[in-house]
């Protein structure tokens, strides 16, 4: 039998490969260079005191993590690795004459765990204990409810080196790049690092505390792994690396049975 359109394999060549390899956007991605941010649950955002017999709500920022060290740091920049989601397609299948074909029948997501360096106020592990505790106490078997207790948006965003705005645009940097122009280097191209691309994940509760050990060797780190579920995610690019798809259907604003409106359900 005669090889199957034979023309549309592609000639290897070294050169347009470098050159296609020159590309910024082409250029393979690392997996450091990320960034979270996590929305403040509703539980979190208020606590109840006991004021002449009544309860009334206070504001309380100690475990909002869009504010203070948890925002700034703790929940940042001593995430260590993270599990980015993964989306896999249920399916059944048809048999009626010969082999049989399987067909989609809906999605599946898995949860996701994210390790943190714990600092030596045990903030971090403190943070997600309170969580865990306003979720589902253990002395009296009830729990919150859902909208109370999940986080609304999990953001993890993805950032490569340069590409991004100019470094001397922004006040923050001056000093650096004073330091650098003075050992000679070039700053006046300098750019910053470049966001290309975002998993918003949505309703995010922790279900898992991970077990640390303590021993008497050598004095390392100690890390924290939280395991989270959560509802649904989706993932952003840049607008020409994306499209809508399927312009003969319109996306209209659609609100799920679980309240979260969503542009992209349709």
């Amino acid at each position: 039998m005669a090889i199957p359109n034979p023309q549309a394999a592609k000639y290897n060549s070294l050169n347009e490969f470098i050159g296609q390899f020159k590309d910024n956007d082409n250029f393979p991605s690392t997996t450091n260079l990320f960034s979270l941010h996590f929305a403040c649950p509703a539980i979190l955002r208020s606590t109840q005191t006991q004021v002449s017999g009544t309860f009334a709500g206070q504001t309380d920022e100690v475990f909002n993590p869009e504010r203070g060290d948890l925002r700034n740091l703790l929940l940042d920049y001593y995430a260590k690795t993270v599990n980015l989601p993964s989306k896999q397609v249920t399916s059944g299948q048809i048999v009626n004459v010969g082999s049989g074909f399987k067909y989609a029948t809906g999605t599946a997501f898995s949860q996701i765990n994210i390790t943190f360096q714990v600092p030596r106020s045990q903030y971090t592990r403190n943070f997600f204990e309170r969580w865990v505790d306003e979720m589902a106490r253990d002395s009296n078997q009830f729990t919150e409810f859902y909208r109370e207790y999940v986080c609304p948006r999990l953001y993890i965003f993805k950032m490569e080196r340069g590409g991004g705005d100019l470094a001397i645009s922004d006040p923050k940097l001056l000093s650096e790049v004073r330091r650098a122009a003075a050992q000679g280097l070039q700053v006046l191209t300098a750019r910053k690092n470049d966001v290309t691309a975002c998993w918003e994940l949505q309703n995010v509760f922790p279900y898992n505390i991970g077990s640390i050990q303590l021993n008497n060797d050598k004095a390392r780190v100690m890390e924290l792994t939280v395991g989270f579920y959560y509802e649904r995610y989706r993932f952003f690019t840049k607008d020409q690396f994306d499209s809508p798809g399927r312009p003969d259907i319109v996306l209209d604003m659609a609100e799920t049975s679980d309240n979260i409106i969503d542009t992209n359900l349709v």
